[in-house]
């Protein structure tokens, strides 16, 4: 977008743009270009022969290499054809007046209803696209649309009756959205890699972002609008930004807040079989609604209850007759491992013989760690901060290979429901807080393990209780001895900036449910959906949350008392017991959790004096480089897990900073 008319080759940096991400799209590209008074759209090599016969008034007829000089802005998009492959599919697309014009990466998964909802509103389609109907809800409702949505989206639309551009980002940030705007320009685009590409945006490595992602918990990526690249900012989940273009003004709104039931209430058995009668049939919808699709759809398949219930309630749908599009059988992806302490195909196997599914397994490992880190930070655009992303990488590969263009997977279960066990520890104390001091002892004592979880809740209340700089710092630097690799500033850095304190906030929380929002809201489910899109995407292929977008399920379960969600020291237990009737027993009664583990500390031992050479002067002002070259021994010393990640990220950010120059 050309804010003060100094941007030249438009046309060039809006086709390098689309380059840059063409993964995310290998079906089909599209540019459109405004003067200020007239709309064309072109096209290039990958728009589809189809594209270009069509007679949609969207079809393009100008090939983007012949224009020159110099616009008001241009619009580019890469397609991923999934619901309606045909050329009506093809973007940018237009209104039948030609003045609305749309780019929209992602999924309305109702679609179908809000299309027979406008149909009776007097509206007509020429497609069956969930494109068309984002157009059409729009010229309704206006940027209320969202609002009826449920999905995953991130959106431009060019409204030419009122000169403006209205973007718009999902609830909860499945789909991204990232923009750099000074007084000449703004460009926006799906991944940071897009904008990096463009001669004129101005960015480094931020600081902070760095400290946060060096120093650090894990959750510590992309927390706030701008993150590891300097100037580039994330349009924020449940957002939408305006811009007029008479006035080149900007305002953002927010237009959707996760609302939370923060009263206690006792257990009783009523209420709990109402809820858990309500868990399962929206449960139940929401994978329904993700199965829709004009290609073949499969699954991830860790063994644990979140994707084990999708898969289950996925073969029964298919058994009952459901349409469901399986490409002739489902397919589901499962990691595997020698090391039977991480390895969970013992549990997924119950979940496929009980489906009769094609099992494909994947096996990483070191070797292809290494070979893949620099395509692997590419991939994320941000340093990747454990190996779980290239198990991840792995198994959308697989998928990939094997005809798979859709995959289901159960992110968000886990921060819905209270799946970790920092969630036992808020729980107890809201226990107490209420004074059910008996119904705490039984929780905390459960498992069998009462004394170490006491020393857990101890602990972890002694640490949010903490508001000493000098005294955090000192305590941190005691237990973390990989620190003593990093510059001084950064550690410095990462204390005053406030982010040590954001990450202990859900510690601090008054009651579960409030817990489970901190983690759902632009931190660690955010992280989460922001590798599974990448990793998902490099490998062309859209993966779908039904626990973590399908916004009527969410706002039911945030309302439901946390005594429902972890009971008897039962985590999930809403969630077990409405999946129940779709589970194999073994799983349902399974009380373990390992989540997508790799072996983090083994691989970096494996992988460590092979990385020593990304350890250069460029990253020495974070990083004591001449330290680790004059002790590689020390610097790799891995005696836990703790070690392993830590090193693992310094090795993850020294690749990161070598792939994009920074």
């Amino acid at each position: 977008m050309n804010l003060s008319g100094a941007i030249n080759d438009l046309s060039l940096h809006i086709k390098n743009m689309t380059d840059a991400i063409r993964h995310r799209g290998p079906d089909g590209e599209g540019f459109l270009f405004y003067d200020g008074e007239n709309i064309t759209p072109a096209f290039c090599n990958d728009t589809p022969e189809q594209v270009l016969g069509s007679s949609f008034n969207y079809s393009p007829k100008t090939n983007i290499r012949n224009y020159s000089g110099n616009y008001l802005f241009a619009l580019g998009h890469r397609r991923l054809s999934i619901i309606d492959v045909t050329a009506a599919g093809h973007q940018p697309m237009s209104n039948k007046e030609g003045n609305i014009w749309l780019v929209f990466n992602g999924e309305i998964y109702n679609y179908i209803e809000l299309r027979e909802d406008l149909k009776q509103k007097g509206f007509s389609f020429l497609t069956t696209t969930d494109t068309e109907v984002v157009l059409t809800a729009y010229s309704h409702w206006g940027e209320d649309c969202v609002k009826h949505f449920n999905g995953m989206w991130a959106f431009v639309i060019f409204d030419k009756r009122k000169n403006s551009l209205f973007c718009s980002r999902d609830r909860f940030g499945v789909k991204p959205f990232y923009f750099y705007r000074d007084s000449h320009v703004f460009a926006f685009a799906s991944e940071q890699k897009a904008l990096v590409k463009l001669p004129f945006v101005k960015t480094g490595i931020n600081f902070n972002a760095a400290s946060a992602f060096l120093a650090g918990d894990i959750h510590s990526i992309e927390r706030g609008e701008e993150n590891m690249f300097k100037n580039i900012f994330e349009l924020m989940p449940s957002h939408n930004l305006w811009m007029d273009l008479n006035k080149k003004s900007f305002q953002k709104t927010c237009y959707y807040e996760l609302k939370f039931n923060n009263e206690y209430s006792d257990y009783h058995l009523n209420s709990f079989e109402k809820y858990k009668s309500e868990v399962e049939s929206l449960f139940v919808d929401a994978v329904k609604l993700r199965l829709r699709s004009d290609v073949p759809v499969g699954s991830c398949l860790s063994g644990g209850i979140d994707s084990s219930a999708i898969v289950s309630v996925i073969g029964k749908l298919a058994s009952e007759g459901h349409s469901v599009n399986l490409g002739g059988k489902l397919k589901v992806f499962t990691l595997k491992f020698d090391d039977q302490s991480i390895d969970e195909t013992r549990w997924a196997k119950y979940v496929v013989d009980q489906t009769k599914a094609e099992w494909h397994l994947v096996s990483p490992d070191a070797d292809g760690l290494l070979k893949n880190l620099e395509t692997l930070n590419y991939c994320q655009d941000v340093p990747i901060c454990s190996t779980g992303t290239y198990g991840q990488f792995q198994l959308m590969k697989e998928a990939k290979q094997s005809g798979i263009k859709v995959v289901l997977d159960g992110q968000g279960g886990d921060e819905l429901f209270g799946g970790y066990y920092s969630h036992s520890k808020v729980f107890w104390k809201e226990l107490l807080r209420n004074g059910k001091y008996a119904k705490a002892v039984l929780e905390v004592s459960s498992d069998g393990k009462t004394f170490v979880n006491l020393k857990e809740y101890l602990k972890d209340s002694l640490k949010s209780r903490f508001s000493s700089f000098s005294l955090m710092k000192a305590a941190y630097n005691a237990v973390i001895p990989q620190n003593s690799f990093l510059q001084e500033n950064v550690v410095d850095e990462y204390f005053q900036s406030g982010i040590f304190f954001a990450e202990k906030e859900l510690s601090r929380s008054s009651s579960l449910n409030e817990a489970l929002k901190r983690d759902f809201i632009n931190t660690r489910l955010k992280m989460y959906l922001k590798y599974e899109d990448r990793s998902s995407m490099w490998h062309s292929i859209e993966a779908r949350t039904p626990l973590a977008d399908d916004d009527k399920m969410i706002d039911y379960v945030f309302q439901i008392p946390s005594v429902y969600k972890i009971y008897k020291g039962i985590n999930k237990y809403i969630f077990r017991e409405a999946a129940a009737k779709f589970l194999p027993r073994e799983i349902r009664e399974r009380k373990d959790k390992l989540g997508l583990v790799t072996p983090i500390d083994k691989w970096t031992k494996q992988i460590g004096n092979h990385c020593l050479h990304y350890f250069d002067d460029s990253i020495s002002d974070l990083i004591d480089v001449k330290k680790i070259k004059n002790n590689p021994k020390k610097f790799f010393n891995i005696n836990n897990h703790a070690d392993g990640t830590r090193i693992f990220r310094m090795i993850s950010f020294a690749v990161w900073k070598k792939v994009f120059q920074m």
